[in-house]
């Protein structure tokens, strides 16, 4: 997600990390003024989990050990795309859950901090950053006290945690992480983001109930007698497989047959340098003939969109965080993931790695290449070329 209005977004690859280590460079002087204003910024690093738990008395146990995940190729077109093979072999690093006494979860983009004012690194560096006081945190000399909370409190919040996907895959599989722990107690409640429908909606499925929680967006700092921290899956677009069933297991209890010949095709709307596709009326036209029918992912309940994905025989839409509903997606379906020209991203391959006997295929857009990178790609749209979908399209419908 690129917060950035449609005429400036072109200009994300550039602003970022000049944003990124503008940051940094202030961080002195944002800390001088922290400590005039009550001292709410970190003042110390911590780099691992562990290493918090251990420097404030708590206790920090692996979850799940690390594990290395090797994928098949996906196909599509341009065959043979570079952005695939660098990561077929990926090692997924060490799971664990932490005890904080008196840590604090702090800003909007819900920095970890330890009982003595360490910013723990591992669960806390920021999308674009690759320094502790890069992150955005660092931009906030002041800030409200914390909210103090008596007892365990669990934290789910996470940096992204406003995007559907990474609330499905970086949030609520945190609950998993915490279960394969036993001696570490459950929480009374638990700290995470709930001021957006699709938030609650998911957490309310998970027993999260509104007495249970504490909305991290209302309140964006707290403090507990204990943090209870069960780290997600991985802090980069990993996908571990694992993260596929225990899902399923609660969001999808109850089958739901895919419809042979039904094709779903997601759209991102009419924002411009958003990945928007360019000639989405003659793509929504042609794929209508084949069957399919259109939808706005975010303008549905999250069990519409379970029952959208779980129904689809194909799959097609532009690179977007709606794809996080693939784990739902059932035994021979086909997704076709659009790209712009000459850019494509793994995230999705990965993910649709894990989700059985779900075909994976991407497709890039027509037209010049602009640029290849993760940033670069965010802010470009897409024009699709018609007669390279209907085959892929084809071959899906035909393969069912």
């Amino acid at each position: 997600m690129v917060r950035l209005p449609p005429v400036a977004r072109p200009l994300y690859p550039y602003l970022k990390p000049l944003y990124s280590v503008g940051t940094g460079v202030l961080a002195p002087v944002t800390l001088a003024l922290s400590r005039r204003r009550g001292g709410q910024l970190p003042t110390g690093v911590a780099t691992t989990l562990a290493e918090a738990a251990r420097s404030t008395g708590g206790r920090c146990v692996v979850a799940r050990p690390a594990e290395v995940l090797t994928r098949q190729l996906p196909t599509g077109i341009p065959a043979g795309h570079a952005a695939y093979p660098p990561e077929r072999v990926e090692t997924v690093p060490a799971v664990e859950v932490a005890e904080l006494p008196r840590g604090r979860v702090y800003g909007p983009h819900h920095a970890l901090i330890s009982g003595n004012d360490e910013l723990v690194q591992q669960l806390s560096f920021y999308f674009g950053t690759n320094r502790p006081r890069q992150h955005p945190l660092f931009l906030r000399p002041s800030g409200p006290p914390p909210l103090e909370v008596p007892g365990r409190l669990g934290v789910l919040a996470t940096r992204g945690d406003v995007n559907y996907y990474h609330y499905l895959i970086d949030v609520l599989p945190r609950l998993a992480v915490l279960a394969q722990v036993p001696e570490i107690e459950a929480p009374e409640r638990w700290y995470a983001t709930a001021n957006q429908r699709f938030q609650r909606e998911l957490l309310d499925r998970f027993g999260i109930t509104e007495e249970r929680r504490i909305d991290a967006y209302a309140n964006p700092h707290v403090r507990a007698d204990v943090l209870v921290v069960p780290a997600p899956p991985s802090m980069t677009v990993i996908n571990p497989p694992w993260v596929v069933p225990f899902l399923r297991e609660t969001l999808l209890a109850t089958p739901i047959a895919r419809i042979p010949g039904q094709g779903l095709y997601l759209t991102r709307g009419g924002t411009a340098n958003n990945r928007q596709v360019t000639n989405e009326a003659e793509v929504v036209e042609f794929l209508a003939a084949k069957g399919f029918r259109s939808v706005d992912p975010g303008k549905l309940t999250v069990a519409e969109q379970i029952e959208a994905f779980a129904s689809a025989t194909c799959i097609v839409g532009a690179h977007g965080a709606a794809f996080g509903n693939l784990v739902f997606a059932s035994p021979g379906s086909t997704v076709i993931e659009l790209f712009p020209a000459g850019a494509a991203l793994p995230d999705f391959w990965k993910l649709s790695s894990g989700v059985e006997g779900l075909r994976y295929r991407y497709l890039c857009g027509s037209g010049p290449v602009k640029g290849r990178s993760r940033a670069q790609m965010l802010v470009r749209d897409i024009t699709v070329d018609l007669r390279n979908l209907g085959v892929m399209v084809d071959q899906a419908l035909g393969a069912d």
